[in-house]
């Protein structure tokens, strides 16, 4: 397993997050793979996906101890905030009067202090803020009041830009003052005529944005996100916190939900570094646990015989108890379930067959597992081996003939492997020999040429195999003896001949024709 997990651990960059990506289809988590660490989170994301959205309460949801009672002197904090915001009449103001009335009025009613790792909810227990819960909060606000607005990402930065336009005003939450030290109006000037003289920002760009919405993009690179990634972007700065403290469990729940709510390439790596992680330490004792490998399976740059290959570790540890067998079948089963990539699916299929063959080889259970492998490699040589000795130990001990026979038109019903229908055939037709020496034997004469005639009708040629041989010996012999001593030597001889296309150079059957 550690070889298999040093080819699937990358480097964990010191990032908060980067340039975002709307919310889009999910490919890598599905919701039925999210983990919920309180009734009340699982709530309020089922009802915001379902059309019946609390955004207040799923931005609270972060927070492992809230509750129902908790939720609701949160949100009557918040309504009345909104309710001075209109009793000041804001939504009478000039659409920018408005945003700086807005913006001002929350700010004194919530927010405290700045501090870089901190959550939404603790701005209504301690009015404690950084830069992505007071966007929540204002994004909120701003909804609410038909402001405007953009959410901003950047490397290390969320803010919302409202009245996206050339009168834009960037809503800036960090930490009042140290911005305006270093990056001065003046320089923010500076820096954008810069740009223009070198041509690396259009006409469009100048006449649709302010200088600062401008500088804001350029000097920190930041992308358009939306309110749904706002979501993703708080649970993804919870996930790298837990993951600085050695909690890969906690991070990897985290970081799901993140990736559910913002599908960008950097929450992407953080939910591979986990997922590597985790499955690492993973023992896999219960069911689901096979989930976490088959989201692993969805990254495109995950190889397919990296998943085989830390599956085959997770059966082969399994193994090691007798009474585990079942739920590596349920372990299988539910992680082929849950996997789309058909060339993917193959390849598992065929190794777990395998590993079940090599396990039950010389049993009964082997076959429906060699069965499955060799209807998918026909050709694989260790498949083919188990397989031919499987129906030889399973046909060769076989003494009645007629309950061989039965075995082997069963047999041909289940399998259509080329070479292995080969090995039945041959032993169909010593079971059809045998029944005619017994039938010969007991002088049902014409029971006896019934089976003859069903022997040549299947056998071509000339017999190489030594079983065959004998047998084919046995029978034709007996039924020649039978008409020699009856005195019919001519009908004697015409069942040496038939013998003989099969076993030409038989001394015994040459002798009836001297």
């Amino acid at each position: 397993m550690n070889k298999l997990f040093a080819q699937l651990t990358v480097c964990i960059v010191a990032f908060l997050f980067c340039p975002s990506l709307n919310i889009q289809a999910q490919t890598i988590i599905k919701f039925d793979d999210l983990h919920f660490h309180s009734e009340f989170e699982k709530l309020a994301i089922n009802n915001y996906l379902n059309g019946k959205p609390d955004t207040l309460e799923i931005f609270l949801s972060i927070d492992e101890s809230i509750s129902k009672e908790i939720a609701l002197k949160r949100k009557e904090s918040y309504r009345n905030a909104i309710q001075q915001l209109i009793a000041k009449k804001v939504n009478e103001k000039k659409l920018n009067k408005k945003i700086r009335l807005t913006y001002s009025n929350i700010h004194n009613h919530f927010l405290r202090k700045y501090q870089e790792v901190e959550y939404f909810p603790k701005i209504f227990e301690t009015g404690i803020y950084n830069c992505v819960s007071a966007s929540i909060l204002y994004a909120m606000v701003f909804e609410e009041l038909n402001i405007p607005y953009k959410v901003k990402a950047s490397a290390t930065h969320v803010y919302l830009v409202a009245n996206p336009g050339e009168n834009s005003v960037v809503i800036e939450t960090t930490n009042p003052g140290i911005e305006k030290q270093i990056f001065t109006g003046e320089f923010k000037s500076q820096y954008v005529s810069h740009l223009k003289k070198s041509k690396l920002i259009s006409d469009v760009d100048l006449k649709s944005k302010s200088t600062e919405e401008i500088f804001e993009e350029d000097f920190k690179k930041v992308k358009d996100a939306d309110f749904n990634n706002l979501i993703g972007i708080q649970y993804y700065n919870k996930a790298i916190n837990k993951l600085q403290y050695n909690d890969t469990k906690g991070a990897l729940d985290l970081g799901q939900k993140a990736y559910f709510f913002y599908p960008d390439e950097q929450v992407k790596q953080l939910l591979y570094t986990c997922l590597a992680f985790h499955i690492e330490k993973c023992t896999f004792e219960k069911l689901d646990d096979i989930n976490y490998l088959a989201q692993l399976s969805r990254f495109e740059t995950v190889e397919d015989n990296i998943i085989v290959g830390i599956f085959n570790n997770v059966i082969h540890n399994q193994l090691q108890y007798t009474d585990k067998e079942a739920f590596c079948d349920s372990l299988y089963t539910h992680f082929v379930s849950q996997l789309d990539d058909k060339k993917l699916i193959k390849e598992l299929s065929f190794s777990y067959n395998m590993q079940m063959s090599y396990l039950y080889q010389n049993t009964d259970k082997l076959e429906k597992y060699i069965l499955k492998a060799i209807s998918i490699k026909g050709n694989h040589r260790d498949a083919k081996i188990i397989m031919k000795n499987h129906v030889e130990r399973k046909l060769f001990n076989l003494r009645d003939p007629k309950v061989l026979l039965d075995s082997i038109n069963k047999l041909e019903e289940r399998i259509t492997h080329r070479e292995t229908n080969a090995i039945i055939q041959d032993h169909k037709l010593r079971a059809l020999l045998e029944l005619a020496y017994h039938c010969a034997e007991k002088k049902k004469i014409t029971e006896c040429n019934k089976y003859l005639l069903e022997f040549e009708k299947s056998c071509q040629g000339p017999v190489e195999k030594q079983m065959l041989y004998l047998s084919v010996e046995n029978a034709y012999r007996k039924m020649a003896a039978y008409y020699y001593y009856k005195g019919y030597r001519t009908k004697a001889r015409t069942y040496v001949n038939r013998g003989l296309k099969y076993i030409p150079d038989s001394r015994i059957l040459k002798a009836f024709l001297n």
